[in-house]
């Protein structure tokens, strides 16, 4: 299989695929760098795909699948706020919505790497107690930019 295929297969996302990022707006873009050599296979504006099959769910943002050598690796972003305590317990909310709703995907037997990328100021760094713990959940902690 594929990410390509196997977002065609998964209920709501096959019109969100696009090419390269182009799933994500121009402002939560200009958060990521992609690097010459990274091959993109395409991004889903996850959130806005399931808006209306789940609407009071706590979505997460953004799924972008990459072929590295002979595998693909989804990159799941979410660009949020990171100015304040509450922020926190938004992505702990929106971490678990994701597991339990990628478990019942074909996205989920990917190699993966869940990322939150702050959407402004953050008051946060790698050492904060809160970002450690999201970490021992597998959250990465990006700040503001994420590179590819």
């Amino acid at each position: 299989m594929s990410f390509t295929a196997d977002v065609q297969m998964t209920p709501n996302l096959a019109a969100a695929l696009r090419r390269g990022l182009g799933a994500l707006p121009a402002a939560d873009r200009a958060h990521i760098t992609k690097k010459a050599s990274t091959k993109l296979e395409g991004s889903v504006n996850v959130d806005a795909a399931l808006q209306a099959a789940q609407p009071n769910a706590a979505r997460w943002d953004y799924v972008v699948g990459e072929r590295q050598g002979q595998q693909e690796c989804l990159h799941w972003i979410e660009v949020h706020p990171a100015s304040s305590t509450g922020n926190i317990d938004e992505i702990k909310a929106k971490l678990s919505w994701l597991g339990s709703w990628m478990a019942g995907t074909p996205l989920a037997k990917y190699k993966r790497q869940i990322v939150w990328i702050a959407s402004g100021k953050t008051t946060f760094n790698q050492r904060h107690p809160a970002i450690r713990a999201l970490a021992q959940r597998g959250l990465q902690f990006a700040g503001s930019h994420m590179k590819l």
